[in-house]
């Protein structure tokens, strides 16, 4: 239970002490992290819960208090932000301890881990809380302060929480005047994952969380300001209201009266809630601004300017739109009506005579084409709303076939998928249709990366075309989403980041009898192509291979390159597990010696658990050579005697003169070489005789 928190006004509604819980958990068994850490995964602290990531009561070897957030297997933690984040030294930010994989009992597999110092406190406000009717002074001196000196660490460290709301804010001292404000974790969950709409700025507002991609600092300033106005508003104006509809009001009215309602502020703080609530990014308050207002110094915030309505609507599926962005957010909800829209030239023409922008006409001209040249077979209609969508919003996000995403959120919202096992198929057509490429080729926001993610988004389209194992659609969640795990079936039970892992993984399954009958599949190959290509690349074509040991050597040369590379132990479980299947491979050789040989100097090695001299033996060119030279050599010398046997089985054929004509060349061999004899011996005793006399 949270608690609801107002300076100056006791609150009926208590919260548990956290000690009772730390009391009872000296009974729980404990999980070492690190040998510096405990975990305690009966102790369960839901004050520190990070939306679907739990908290545990953890406790360093100096008895220093902790909590341990475990993480989703669905949900890609920030492990890339975390080293800047453990960079910051700030009193207004939640300490990193360390964090990594551990073996979670509770879930019966491996699961990461983020473990931060216990200095929270108390949670500020509930997630459900939209009003607190702070006063200025004390939202001046417990907030404002604080979270400026955060964000300027932020901006040094190159860092963007992504989660700055009051509920993921945590005080100390008593609930009538609160000492300190500590940001909650931000690194649990993919950037900005656990952030309601509210605090999104119109653009992030439209993403599903999952694909919300990594929050900016100007991200970071807009949910600093709403926060500001929740705490201050005696009231929500946006109650009861859904996402879409949320987004849709600050589209209508700006963000800034959408969020403030009928609150009147005054002062220097209705000059900061104005700035950072800006909805032109190029004309919303910077840090800098932030600072200079801080230090007193007047500012006169740029009024927001609302979208253009058009003075005439344009009709789809029942409702009228006055406005483009509007439209582009609802088209998937209805595509026939969609095309209709586009067939009939109502579209155009809204465009043209209401509207009057040349620029979105003539995008909205290019997508059509674009689509129609694809074809109007199945998927047109999918197409057609997604390539329309862009046209009509370029702020807005790459909308799919139910999907909602931003380019950098992609990866996260894949393998989300993936691990859930949602439709991948959409995921697919994306590239293949050229449709990612279309949105990022008319981004204008100036913190998106354009040329990175073209030139990724091109990558993903060469694998999706090439879709042999190490290449398809497995190897763009790996591209896309570098902080992800393998999401290969066999590490249901194991957190793989690195080929290290994945050795180390398949040699635990070994030694539990479950081993696999191929090791690397298609999200394993295309896991290690993107980890570090060297191990792998050279032997894609041995793994894609139909025969067996082309197949089996490749796994084992690929591991075996790991285990040499990176100086891992000896793995007698995938040793033995590759002894199980040598079979195949030395059933190439011809020799049954060189075989023998072979087996015996192999099983001395996987006795070992010494990967790479196994697949050296094994893969060994020079006596491939020349067993297939003494192969040759045994076939001339058996093609010889075939064609003697065929010749003497052609003269059995005749019985009654077989042998005679052979008998003859033999008397006159021999009667020929007799009388040579005699002549010889006759010369010799005539002249023997002759030299007497």
């Amino acid at each position: 239970m949270t608690e609801e928190v107002k300076p100056d006004q006791a609150q009926g509604e208590t919260v548990p002490e956290k000690t009772d819980a730390r009391k009872s958990a000296g009974r729980a068994a404990s999980i070492k992290f690190d040998h510096n850490v405990e975990i305690f995964p009966d102790t369960r602290m839901p004050e520190y819960d990070s939306g679907d990531v739990k908290a545990y009561r953890a406790i360093s070897r100096d008895k220093v208090n902790h909590f341990a957030l475990v993480c989703e297997r669905h949900l890609v933690p920030r492990t890339r932000s975390a080293t800047n984040y453990a960079g910051l030294l700030n009193p207004f930010l939640v300490p990193l301890v360390a964090m990594g994989k551990i073996f979670w009992p509770p879930a019966g597999q491996e699961r990461f881990v983020i473990i931060y110092k216990d200095v929270l406190g108390k949670r500020l406000m509930k997630e459900t809380d939209y009003a607190l009717d702070w006063r200025q002074d004390d939202v001046m001196n417990i907030v404002v302060k604080p979270m400026i000196s955060a964000l300027v660490d932020f901006r040094n460290r190159d860092f963007a929480h992504g989660a700055i709301r009051p509920s993921n804010m945590f005080y100390t001292g008593p609930a009538s005047k609160p000492e300190k404000i500590v940001l909650g974790d931000c690194l649990a969950l993919p950037s900005s994952y656990n952030q309601p709409v509210l605090y999104q700025t119109i653009e992030r507002g439209m993403v599903a969380p999952i694909a919300r991609g990594e929050a900016t600092l100007t991200d970071d300033l807009y949910a600093f300001g709403v926060s500001l106005a929740v705490l201050m508003r005696s009231n929500d104006p946006l109650e009861g209201m859904t996402d879409d509809e949320i987004v849709r009001a600050k589209i209508e009215t700006g963000s800034y009266a959408a969020i403030t309602g009928k609150e009147r502020f005054k002062g220097s703080i209705l000059e900061l809630l104005r700035g950072v609530l800006h909805d032109d990014p190029t004309q919303r308050w910077t840090l800098e601004e932030v600072m200079v207002w801080l230090d007193g110094r007047r500012l006169s915030p740029k009024q927001s300017i609302k979208e253009k309505k058009a003075p005439r609507p344009v009709l789809f599926s029942g409702e009228k739109y006055f406005q483009s962005s509007l439209l582009a957010m609802s088209l998937d909800s209805n595509p026939p009506d969609a095309v209709r829209l586009v067939e009939s030239d109502d579209l155009n023409q809204w465009l043209i005579r209401s509207v009057e922008d040349d620029i979105a006409l003539e995008r909205v001209e290019n997508a059509v084409k674009t689509t129609r040249e694809k074809g109007t077979g199945p998927g047109y209609e999918d197409r057609l709303v997604a390539n329309l969508s862009i046209a009509l919003d370029t702020k807005a996000p790459l909308r799919f076939r139910g999907l909602r995403m931003t380019g950098d959120g992609l990866g996260k919202a894949m393998a989300e998928a993936m691990v859930l096992r949602h439709e991948i198929q959409p995921f697919v057509d994306l590239f293949a249709q050229n449709i990612a490429f279309n949105w990022i080729t008319v981004q204008e926001n100036q913190h998106i990366d354009v040329g990175n993610l073209i030139s990724r988004f091109d990558s993903c389209r060469n694998f999706i075309r090439h879709g042999k194992i190490g290449y398809g659609i497995e190897r763009c969640v790996y591209l896309l989403c570098p902080e992800a795990h393998c999401l290969s079936d066999k590490f249901n039970d194991y957190h793989v980041l690195t080929p290290e892992d994945m050795v180390l993984a398949f040699e635990d399954l070994c030694k539990k009898g479950k081993a696999p009958i191929n090791f690397l599949d298609r999200h394993c190959a295309a896991f290690l192509s993107v980890k570090d290509s060297k191990v792998i690349d050279t032997y894609l074509f041995d793994l894609a291979s139909w025969e067996d040991y082309k197949k089996i050597l490749g796994n084992l040369k690929c591991l075996a390159t790991i285990q040499k590379r990176s100086s891992m132990p000896m793995l007698p479980g995938l040793a033995a597990a590759f002894m199980e299947m040598i079979d195949v491979i030395c059933e190439r050789y011809h020799d049954r010696d060189v075989r023998e040989k072979l087996q015996k100097s192999v099983a001395r090695y996987a006795a070992e658990g010494d990967l790479a001299k196994m697949a050296g033996i094994l893969n060994n060119a020079e006596l491939m050579a020349r067993d297939l030279g003494g192969f040759k050599e045994a076939m001339r010398e058996y093609n010889g005697l075939q064609k003697e046997h065929a010749e003497l089985e052609m003269r059995l054929a005749d019985a009654a003169n077989f042998g005679k004509s052979a008998g003859r060349e033999v008397a006159a061999v021999t009667s020929s070489i007799i009388a040579a004899i005699i002549i010889l011996a006759a010369s010799f005793m005539f002249f023997t005789h002759t030299s007497t006399y």
